[in-house]
């Protein structure tokens, strides 16, 4: 029950993120171009990001695929988090923000302690499907499990 709420929150946060970028790409792109690193990688980003999460997305959705929604979820949370940190922490000296909907009115200190309760919540997500994995081992893939 535990991980099914979990899975549902993710959906809850990931299912807005992604849809803002797809329907206003341009602004998406504007955004993400603003950031401070190089164009190169701003531009793998802009084609990176949505298909990440919307893989997010779709391993959430597929009971068999959620081990790798869990894990996608927590190492995007994560590199989003540590982003964010080095902001607070004054690594760079503008910090124009490409935050979706679902975050848009945050300061980045509020933006940050978003991201460390998701990236918690997808690391217990993880833990609790590791523990669900391991406890069925053997009999896994046919409990719909990846095996």
């Amino acid at each position: 029950m535990r991980l099914k709420i979990i899975i549902l929150l993710l959906l809850a946060l990931w299912i807005p993120v992604f849809l803002d970028k797809i329907i206003d790409f341009t602004v998406f792109k504007t955004e993400i171009l603003r950031q401070p690193f190089s164009d190169k990688l701003g531009y793998i980003l802009i084609y990176t990001l949505p298909v990440l999460e919307g893989l997010t997305i779709l391993f959430l959705l597929m009971v068999r695929m959620q081990y790798y929604g869990l894990l996608l979820s927590l190492l995007l949370m994560t590199i989003f988090t540590v982003y964010i940190g080095l902001a607070l922490l004054g690594a760079w000296e503008k910090l124009p923000c490409s935050c979706g909907s679902v975050i848009s009115g945050m300061s980045w200190r509020q933006h940050f302690l978003f991201n460390l309760f998701f990236t918690a919540l997808s690391g217990w997500g993880f833990y609790l499907m590791q523990r669900k994995r391991s406890s069925n081992a053997g009999g896994g893939a046919a409990k719909g499990l990846p095996a």
